[in-house]
C-alpha cells in the first residue's frame, strides 16, 4: 500500500470515528424505516395464484370448473390409533368434525363429503329395483348393531379407498374451499382457515385413541406463516443477543 492510499484510508478511518454517534444514527433511521416498511407487507394467498393458468390443461379446468368443482380442497383424516374405526369414540368425534368443517367460513357446504353428511348415499339392488339410503340413518345409534348396519351401508356405497381406509382404521371428511369469503365478500383468508383448522378441528379431538389430520392448500399455506413467524422471533432474539455481545 502506498503512503498516499495510506494517509487516505486514515482519513476515511479519523471521519468515522469523529462522526461515529451520526453514522450509527443513521443506520439506525434506516432500520427503523425498514421495519416500518416491512410492516407494511401483506402476504396475499390465493390457490388460482400457484397454478399455470394460462396452460391449456388449466384453461379446461377453469372451463368446467363451476360443474365439476374446484380442485382446492382441504382433507381431515381420522385414524383409530388401535384396533378399527367402529367405536362410539370414534364416531361421535367423526360427526363433530365434519360439522365443524362444514361451518368454516370459506368451505362450500354443498361440497362437504363424509359418511355423516346426506350426499355420500348408499344403493342396493333389491327384489322390486333398487334402493338407496344415506350411510348413517337418521336414527343410527353407535350400538353394534348400529356399527354393523353403518359397516353394510359403506361397502354398498363404495366409497372404501376414498373416503374409509381400506382396513377400515380411518375415514376422511373432505370439503372444497370458495375463493371468496360469502359473509363478507372478500378474498379467502388462508391464514383464519388454517388457524380454525387447528383450533376447532386438530386441537379438541386429537387423542390417544385418535389422530387427526389435515391436509390442503390452506393448511400448507398456514403452516408456512407459523414457520415463517418463528424464524422471525429467532431473528429478533439473535439481533438481541449479538448486540448484547457487541456491547459487552
Amino acid at each position: 500500500m502506498t503512503d498516499i492510499e495510506t494517509t487516505r484510508t486514515h482519513r476515511i478511518a479519523d471521519f468515522l470515528i469523529r462522526h461515529r454517534a451520526w453514522i450509527v444514527g443513521l443506520f439506525a433511521l434506516i432500520t427503523l424505516l425498514m421495519i416500518y416498511s416491512m410492516t407494511q407487507l401483506k402476504i396475499e394467498t390465493g390457490f388460482k395464484k400457484q397454478l399455470p393458468l394460462d396452460h391449456e390443461y388449466m384453461q379446461t379446468f377453469l372451463q368446467y370448473e363451476k360443474e365439476f368443482g374446484g380442485a382446492n380442497r382441504i382433507l381431515v383424516a381420522l385414524v383409530a390409533q388401535e384396533g378399527d374405526m367402529f367405536t362410539t369414540e370414534f364416531f361421535e368425534s367423526l360427526e363433530d368434525i365434519s360439522d365443524q368443517v362444514f361451518f368454516i367460513p370459506g368451505v362450500d357446504r354443498a361440497s362437504v363429503r363424509s359418511i355423516f353428511t346426506p350426499n355420500v348415499r348408499c344403493l342396493e339392488v333389491v327384489e322390486d329395483g333398487s334402493e338407496a339410503g344415506n350411510v348413517i340413518d337418521a336414527d343410527f345409534q353407535p350400538t353394534a348393531e348400529g356399527l354393523a348396519k353403518v359397516r353394510e351401508n359403506i361397502l354398498k356405497a363404495n366409497i372404501v379407498g376414498r373416503l374409509i381406509a381400506n382396513d377400515f382404521s380411518g375415514a376422511i371428511i373432505s370439503a372444497q374451499l370458495l375463493e371468496v369469503n360469502p359473509e363478507t365478500g372478500e378474498n379467502l383468508n388462508y391464514f383464519e382457515v388454517a388457524r380454525l383448522l387447528d383450533e376447532q378441528v386438530r386441537e379438541p379431538f386429537q387423542s390417544d385413541e385418535i389422530s387427526v389430520h389435515i391436509i390442503g392448500f390452506a393448511k400448507v399455506v398456514g403452516d408456512i406463516k407459523d414457520g415463517a413467524t418463528r424464524v422471525g422471533v429467532f431473528f429478533i432474539l439473535t439481533i438481541l443477543i449479538t448486540a448484547i455481545l457487541v456491547y459487552i
